[in-house]
């Protein structure tokens, strides 16, 4: 074949070549017949399918959630040794996860001056539902006046690096930072009766 005619024939080739692709191009996408768009409902998956959940900072959620008092040994009518608890409680709907010595569970009592620290815990993983638990056990008189008459305030705080929500980790980022402390009076202490 001569060289004009193969140069002739690859222009035609071409040609078609774009002519095909160009109707391909042009032509509309189907539509769903009539019939089976009654049955499809936007912003609904078929039965059965889940979407897959994101991670969201509301996930990750600790509280300072209580704090109790308790009788470890009675003394006498007025006195005995007690034990001062904190709890705090993961509700989240994820595990906290993080690395050691990035956060610290707190224990203060203040008794008309500054806070005194009386108890730390620190912890690391909290699965959910699960608590972390820091105590201080400590004498009591309801006939002193620094008991019975002025009982202490206790205060539990969740203490965080502070650094903690810069370190990449999502999963140790508590959502809500105003319920990581909580006060509670003594006074308590002093409606318990003391029996031997």
């Amino acid at each position: 074949m001569k060289k004009s005619q193969l140069t002739f024939t690859a222009i035609i080739l071409t040609g078609c070549l774009f002519t095909t692709i160009s109707h391909v191009i042009a032509q509309p996408f189907p539509t769903i017949p009539i019939k089976l768009q009654k049955t499809i409902k936007q912003n609904k998956l078929p039965e059965g399918i889940t979407a897959p959940v994101a991670l969201s900072r509301s996930d990750i959620e600790l509280v300072a959630e209580s704090i109790n008092f308790s009788v470890v040994r009675v003394i006498d009518q007025y006195s005995a040794r007690v034990k001062i608890e904190g709890v705090v409680h993961n509700i989240g709907r994820v595990k906290f996860t993080s690395r050691p010595g990035q956060q610290t569970v707190l224990l203060y009592e203040r008794n008309g001056g500054e806070a005194r620290l009386v108890a730390s815990q620190s912890f690391q993983n909290v699965a959910v539902n699960a608590t972390v638990k820091v105590s201080f056990m400590r004498n009591w008189d309801k006939s002193s006046p620094a008991e019975g008459e002025f009982p202490p305030n206790y205060i539990l705080i969740i203490g965080f690096d502070p650094d903690i929500y810069i370190d990449g980790n999502d999963n140790n980022d508590d959502y809500n930072t105003t319920n990581n402390k909580l006060t509670k009076s003594s006074a308590e202490i002093n409606r318990i009766v003391f029996k031997g």
